[in-house]
């Protein structure tokens, strides 16, 4: 009788375990930021741009609508990316108002990949 009550026991237990670490392996994950602040841009200028990453294959930047794609699922494959993000907010305006602005901005830029990039790889511990 004891035995079928820990067997039972560890199977709630497993199965809690398994429900709760389900993931959609093709899920992807995203974060924005209004970058505006870092990047010292005019009010009038829309500077939102959004991380995304399933953190096994693909990570991009979407500014403007336009997704600037990254090489791999790791910040420094992003360097292209933020250049050209960086480039399109200096061409808005940005980055005239503060000395070191777009330095901080690009910081900014890397630093959100970073978290979310960091969210994905602990929620794949489940699988």
């Amino acid at each position: 009788m004891k035995t079928q009550k820990l067997f039972f026991l560890i199977m709630m237990v497993l199965s809690v375990a398994f429900v709760s670490c389900d993931k959609d392996d093709d899920k992807e994950t995203c974060d924005s930021e209004d970058l505006a602040d870092d990047f010292g841009c005019p009010t009038d200028v829309d500077a939102l741009a959004t991380f995304c990453s399933d953190g096994v294959n693909a990570s991009y930047y979407t500014f403007n609508g336009t997704n600037y794609m990254c090489t791999g699922v790791d910040v420094s494959t992003c360097d292209n990316a933020l250049n050209q993000i960086g480039a399109l907010l200096i061409e808005a305006g940005c980055g005239t108002k503060k000395s070191g602005s777009i330095e901080k901005g690009m910081i900014e830029l890397s630093a959100m990949a970073e978290r979310l990039l960091s969210e994905v790889r602990t929620e794949s511990l489940c699988n």
